[in-house]
């Protein structure tokens, strides 16, 4: 089995997911529902995210990205559209349901909106991305 994937997309997709997080979850987008959901008070100084975290989001995104070019490599998709509905139905099955599972037991189904839309979100970019940087 040989996979071809384009590195320079999987790293601009990767950072690109990284900046939709960063951009998701300020106060330009969802900063304030997201910590009133979470019970996180920024403003006392005790909740203060460590460096490592945004880094670690880095990694998400580059893992995210490189997984996801080998999986439409290896479908053969070639198209935007069809990265887009395949995008959009691994979103679905590996975090969207899982994610709602967890809110319906005892979650909160507005918290798992913005956590779930982001990736979803992400997913949109890095399908036309991937597909058309080939």
């Amino acid at each position: 089995m040989n996979v071809s994937v384009n590195i320079w997309a999987i790293l601009v997709s990767g950072i690109l997911h990284w900046v939709i997080g960063a951009l998701w979850y300020s106060p330009i987008l969802f900063a304030k529902p997201w910590t009133r959901l979470m019970a996180i008070d920024f403003s006392s100084g005790e909740h203060q995210p460590s460096p490592l975290l945004y880094l670690g989001g880095l990694v998400v995104g580059l893992v995210l990205a490189g997984g996801f070019a080998v999986i439409l490599d290896l479908t053969g998709v070639g198209t935007v559209p069809a990265a887009l509905l395949v995008g959009v139905i691994a979103w679905l099955a590996f975090t969207a349901a899982p994610a709602f599972a967890n809110a319906i037991f005892g979650g909160s189904l507005p918290l798992w909106a913005i956590n779930t839309a982001y990736p979803l979100v992400s997913v949109i970019f890095m399908s036309v991305i991937l597909v058309s940087w080939r």
